[in-house]
Parts: structure tokens; sequence; C-alpha cells
């Protein structure tokens, strides 16, 4: 037989069709589908009333086909919906139902039929790449274009409206055509960039709904999965367990994680360590059910969260119980204000919550989270930190059993860090259980248990302190220690300071005191060479004189005045939202002042066009997915040459160096889809974008947010390697450690104004003026400070102690 019998399978069909409205991006899929459909067919609905297909033309017609062999029974449903939406603009009827009908079944056929029609099937992926593909593409478009003519032209004759061999061959001719004409080009533009993102039908069908063959029976109870069973207060029985636990993505031969096996308690406050890549993430997927349901893998072991199996509980349902953060906590943002943002998870649970029930969750939330802002503020309008708060809050006002969090700190300002911390501590003392992964170990303190994960596998489970007290194990892990205890790792400290106090106690106890040699005085030990003052002659790069901003009625800038100098390396830090981002984008032409003026190179901002001051200034946003759109990174990194007029030789010279620089191989990188790449990576595609078009001034927006201690390293190492060349460096953070390792200058930002302006060594003596700026001195030159010193980085701390002189 050629022709599979499965294309006949009732029980498929039901499945199918039925099934589709079970999960949310297939009913997107269906709406998209349906809105492309009918936005083609509209402009060309015009002829003879009643009967839809006869004599517009419908280029749209190819959509069906392509739509139905990427999304399957979606297809069917938005190419049938999709035809009612377009003869509601000219020809909708009573045959409008049968226009409903063969729309579908055009949709739906070629799904059916593609790798069903026995030795006449390709056995290869649907595209037209070769003469056995593009032979069972054209019998698929034959058939069901057929199916299609045949229902409308039955229908439209059973009304009498018009004889069947009149309409039939028509609409089977409009078909084929553009079937044949428009569908193959259209697969093969579509297919590789659905596959890459898992949303073809084949990869959703598997985590749709559970499988059950209608032909077995079965006299053992299923579980009832539409009601949460929660352990019981002063129960012993963990809220969330996960046993022998294992995920492969699909298409990844390497599992990420492997054989995971552990629990949490009600109030338990567990840590997820590891470097980027070891599963951390991976294994928060897992436990609110997006792993497997929504995102496609091969799943073994169990993971139940409040006694329910996460494999088959709902996402939807039991989000109110487990609350999840993402690590790109921006793709969970959809309301267009602060205030629609959060009442949009209390206003769809399955029993409603009064009006003054979520005016009052949304009061709680927003003071908790110390989130001052008002509800009608645009979250585009607030900075990285803000948003990545407003985020938390909307999860939070769900008031959740378990509250994960991905990375929640790596946007924070010490200040906002320290409001997380006293958050998580009263939801714990609440009975809330938390699961929260981190790149370092700044929340310890509030921590019951850390995991510490490397390439999918439990390297160590136990007590904080005994994991701070270990570097060699951290740095085997991909965590950086504790400067403090990497300072007294030559020395015999059994065991290892991990507070200021200590360390200072065993500096008493070994008679050690900081004395600097000149070489730390002048930073040598932090750059490898003296740094001297600039001399006063050289001219500014960049000059900010008296400058304000705001976005509509919010000022974000006040009056500020500040000059940046060629070859400098400048660090603008800050707290979340005191401005640093903004001004950025002032420096670079993107935003231009409400008052005052800024001259690049002595060119004003404000009258040269983006192409001049592209030559000049580049910006490497916070977010590489904001920057980076290219289909590869070819592409990617060549797009600013191509606008500033380069050759083609130019260009491909100029990617290749860009490339180089950020040490990404050119080979084997540049064809690749840059969103493929992880995020240090594409962070490096970012600013080789940037690089391309030869600017004199970098300006770095938190280049080290969400990377992990190795990728920082790599980071940073190519910052200082492009100042070492003779680029301006700016760089906005909010990391003190990374100002004290890399930077030759600070200007200090509290509430959009410039509160200090000096060295490092000159700002971190002033505790005060620190403290201000809602930030904290790190820890190295707190220590230092005893004896009257500033020391900034580890290596200085250790050239510096020496026995004291009885």
């Amino acid at each position: 037989m050629i022709v599979s019998c499965a294309l006949f399978d009732p029980r498929r069909w039901w499945r199918d069709l039925t099934g589709v409205w079970a999960d949310t991006r297939l009913i997107v899929i269906i709406a998209q589908i349906a809105a492309i459909y009918a936005a083609i067919l509209i402009p060309f609905k015009a002829g003879i009333p009643l009967i839809p297909g006869f004599v517009e033309l419908r280029p749209a017609n190819a959509i069906p086909i392509v739509a139905s062999l990427l999304f399957g029974p979606a297809a069917a449903w938005g190419s049938g919906i999709g035809n009612i939406i377009g003869d509601c603009f000219g020809t909708l009827g009573p045959a409008s139902v049968f226009g409903f009908l063969g729309n579908f079944f055009f949709g739906y056929f070629p799904y059916l039929m593609w790798g069903h029609l026995g030795w006449l099937s390709s056995g290869r992926p649907p595209m037209v790449k070769s003469w056995r593909q593009g032979l069972e593409y054209g019998l698929i478009c034959v058939v069901a274009s057929g199916v299609c003519a045949g229902i409308i032209g039955w229908g439209v004759e059973l009304l009498g409206l018009l004889p069947f061999l009149v309409l039939a061959p028509a609409i089977f001719f409009n078909n084929i055509v553009m079937g044949l004409f428009l569908g193959p080009p259209l697969l093969g533009f579509l297919y590789p960039r659905v596959q890459r993102w898992h949303l073809r039908y084949e990869d959703i069908l598997p985590y749709l709904i559970p499988r059950v063959d209608s032909c077995e029976s079965s006299n053992t109870p299923t579980p009832n999965n539409n009601s949460l069973s929660l352990p019981q207060e002063g129960t012993n029985s963990p809220l969330l367990t996960c046993r022998d636990f294992s995920f492969s993505y699909s298409r990844n031969t390497t599992p990420a994680l492997h054989n995971m096996t552990f629990t949490i308690a009600v109030g338990e406050f567990v840590m997820l360590l590891g470097r980027s890549g070891s599963g951390k993430s991976t294994l928060c997927y897992a436990c609110n059910g997006l792993i497997p349901q929504m995102i496609p893998g091969k799943f073994s072991g169990k993971v139940h969260v409040c006694g329910n199996d996460t494999q088959t509980f709902p996402v939807w349902k039991g989000a109110k119980y487990v609350g999840l953060v993402f690590q790109d906590f921006e793709t969970q943002l959809i309301g267009t204000t602060v205030g629609a943002e959060l009442r949009h998870p209390l206003e769809y649970r399955e029993v409603p919550l009064s009006l003054h029930e979520i005016n009052r969750r949304i009061e709680q939330v927003l003071s908790t989270l110390g989130l001052e802002v008002e509800l009608d503020r645009d979250p585009l309008r607030m900075s990285g930190g803000q948003r990545q708060r407003l985020v938390m809050a909307s999860v939070l006002v769900q008031e959740p059993r378990v509250l994960i969090l991905d990375e929640p700190s790596s946007d924070l300002d010490p200040a906002s860090r320290k409001r997380l911390q006293l958050t998580l501590e009263e939801l714990k003392s609440k009975g809330l259980s938390v699961l929260m992964t981190e790149q370092d170990h700044g929340d310890f303190q509030l921590v019951d248990r850390v995991i510490l994960l490397d390439e999918g596998r439990v390297i160590w489970d136990g007590q904080p302190n005994a994991l701070l007290a270990n570097p060699e194990l951290m740095r085997q892990g991909g965590i950086r220690p504790l400067p403090i205890t990497e300072c007294f790792e030559d020395f015999d400290c059994e065991p290892l300071p991990l507070t200021l106090e200590q360390a200072w106690a065993y500096s008493e106890k070994l008679q050690l005191m900081v004395d600097p040699p000149a070489e730390v005085l002048n930073d040598t030990v932090r750059f490898g060479i003296p740094v001297f003052p600039r001399e006063n002659q050289i001219a500014p790069i960049i000059q900010v004189e008296d400058v304000s901003f705001g976005y509509d009625e919010f000022p974000v800038l006040q009056d500020i005045y500040c000059d940046i100098y060629p070859g400098e390396f400048l660090a603008l830090v800050g707290a979340n939202g005191s401005g640093k981002s903004t001004l950025a984008r002032l420096l670079n032409g993107l935003l231009v002042p409400t008052d005052g003026r800024i001259l690049v190179d002595g060119l004003d901002t404000l009258t040269t066009s983006m192409k001049e001051m592209a030559r000049r200034v580049g910006l490497v946003f916070q977010n590489p997915d904001h920057q980076i759109f290219a289909d590869t990174v070819w592409e990617e990194v060549a797009f600013g040459a191509k606008n500033l007029g380069c050759s083609q030789e130019e260009i491909g010279d100029r990617v290749q160096q860009s490339l180089k620089a950020v040490g990404l191989p050119f080979e084997e990188k540049s064809d690749l889809d840059p969103f493929s790449l992880r995020k240090g990576e594409r962070q490096r595609v970012a600013v080789a974008s940037i690089l391309a078009t030869q600017p004199t001034v970098l300006i770095f927006d938190e280049p080290t947010t969400g990377l992990d201690a190795s990728e920082t390293d790599r980071m940073m190492g190519m910052i200082r390697e492009l100042h070492r060349e003779g680029h301006t460096i700016v760089m906005i953070t909010h990391s003190m450690s990374l100002v004290a390792a890399h930077a030759q200058r600070c200007l200090l930002m509290a509430k959009g104004e410039i509160i200090g302006d000096g060295s490092p060594r000159d700002i971190f003596r002033d505790s005060v003026l620190v403290r201000r700026a809602s930030l904290e001195v790190p820890a190295i030159p707190q220590f230092s400070q005893r004896w009257g010193y500033t020391l900034l980085t580890v290596n200085e701390v250790k050239a510096s102690l020496r026995a004291k002189v009885l």
C-alpha cells in the first residue's frame, strides 16, 4: 500500500484537531496564521458575492500548504478561520461555511500526507531541496488542492449558486499555481528558523497532553490533576522532590542534567551554584513544568512540586503555586504599565479575586520589594534593575508556595540586592520555599544549603560556609572565591577567614600588616604598567555641558557636567535608576539632551547624523539580544560597516578583524545564527559589530551581567586589550569589584547627578560618598583601610601583606 493507514486513523484526527487548543504556543500560531492568511486575502476579495475563492486572485493560497507542513493541524484551524475573516471583506455568505471547510482541510492534508506516501515519500524534512522532495511536495499540493476545490465546489453547487464543474477547476488551478510557485521558497526560508526554535508541530506534539491509546483500557485509577495537593503545615513532606532526573534538549546528544536527586523542605532556602551551562536554568524550568511540557527533549526520572508530577500537571494551573523568575527576565514583561503587569496574573485565576484583594496584594508587593514607581509607569522607561524587580513582583503577587529565582541578583546594585535579601528573608520566615541559582555567593547569609553543579551533575551539596572555606573547590565549579579568603590562601590558616572581622583577627594572630610597595600605589600591580596622571593640555574627546534629560514627565539627569579624555578607562558607577544607561545613550547620540549639549570630537550630538556619530562612539547594550538582529554572525558584524558605505572587500576585512579582536574564530562562528550562541558569545558578537565601524570611544553597558567567573574574566580581558590598542573605554556598572580591578577613573552617579569624580582609590577612600550612591565599598579596600591604605585587588593585598616590625 502506498498511502499509510495513519492518514485515515480517526483517533489521530481527533487528537490532532482538538489537542492544538491545549497548548498556548499552538493557539498563538493559529492566530498568526489566520491573521496573515486573511491579511493577504482581503485586498483581493472582489467579484461574485457568496462564492469564496472563485474570481479573486489568491497568492495567499500557498500559506495553508506551507503552514501545514510546519505547524500541522494548527494550520488547518488558522487557514479556515483566516478565510472566514477574509470573506468578511467581500464574499461572506452561506458558502463561506464550505470555504472554511475547504481551507481547513487544505491546511490539514499536507501535514497528514508528508512522510506517509510509502515509497513515494522522500524521507526528508518538508522542503524542496531534491527531486524526491519536489515530487512528494507536488503530489501533496495536487491532493490538498483537489480536496479544497472539491469541498467548496460541492457546497456551492448544493446551495444552487454555481455548478461544480465551473467553480472547482478554477479553485483547483489557483491553488496548484500558487502552491507550486510560492510554496517551495517560503518553506526554504521558514523551515530552518521554525526548526531552530523548536516550534514545529512535531516538536510540540509529545508534550501537548498525556497520550492514551483508545484501543487500550485500564482499570488503574488516574490521579486527579485538577487539584493541587499541598503539603500540610507541620508535616515533613518536602515541597519539591527531584528523583533520578535527567534531561537532554532536542538535538543535543549531551544531557543537560544527569541523575539529579534532592529535596527542598517547607521554608528551606537552597541555592544552586555553577558556571554557565552547568544545568541550573534547566533544573528551574523542570520545577514548574516548562520542561518537558513546553521545552522538548528527553526526560527521565521524576520532579514533583507540592506532591504533583510536573510532567503532567498543567503549567498554567501550577503557576500560582510555583513562581519562576527567568534569568532573562525581560521575556516575562507583558504589560504596558506597571499596574497592568501586576494585575494581569491576578485577573485570570480560576477563583477570581476581589478588586480590594488585588489592590492589597499589589501595594504589599511593591512595598516589600522597595519598588517605588507609579502604577501608570511604562516598564520600558525603567532601569534594568527596576524591571527585574517588577517581574519578581508579578510572581510574588500570586503568593506562591515555592519561589524559583534564576540569577535574580545579576542586574541589581548593592542597595537593591540588600532589599532582595530582606524580602527573601521575610518570605522564608513565612514558610516559602526558595530555590535560587546564582553565579556567585553574595546571598549566602540567607541560604540553608548549597548545591554546586558542573556539567549537569552535583559535585557538592552542603552548608554554605563549608564551601566558602574551600576556594579550590569553588574554582573547580567555576565560582569565584571570596576575595578575603584568597588573600590568606598562602598563609597557615585553618579554616580560612570568611569575613572582614575574621581576616583582621588572623592578621593580628599571624602578626601581619599592610605596607604596600610603590608598584601597588602606582597601579603597576593592577595594570602591569604604572599609570600616570594625564597631561592637562590634552583636549577631551567628549564634553558634557550642563546636560539634563527626562522621559516625558520623568526627569532622569540634572545638570550633568563632565569631560572624557582620549585613552581613558572610565567607569560610570551608580545604583539602578541613577541615570547611567541614559547618559550612555546621550553620549553616542541615540538620545539628545533636553537642556545643555554634548560634544563628541567637537561635534554636537544634536546636529550630527547618527552615521557620523557611529564613526566615533560605539555603544554595546546591556542586553546583547536588544542589539542583535541578523541571521548570521557575519551579517550582524558587517551591518555597521555596510551602513558606512565600505566596499565589500573592506567589509570582509573588518568582519574578520572584529571577530578576531573579540576572540571568536571566523571560520567556526561566522555562519552561525548569533541567537544560537551562549550569552557571553552573543555579547562578543555585539562588541564585534560595533568594532567593525572602528569607533574611537567604546561604551559598555553592564558588560558582565549574567556571565560566570570565567566568562567575566574573558570579557574584561577583551575590554582591557581594546583599551591597550588605543580605544577610550566607558564602562557602566554597579559592580565595584570590576571598578577596583580595571578602571582608571570613576564617575559616581546618584539620582541623575554626578556626585564623585576620581580614581577608584579616591572614590573608595570615601565610604560616605559611596553609600550616598547606594553602593558599597568592596571588602578588599575595607580590609586594607585598617592600616590607612586603600588597596583594590587580591594581588595588591598579597603584594602588601608583610610581618610587623617589632
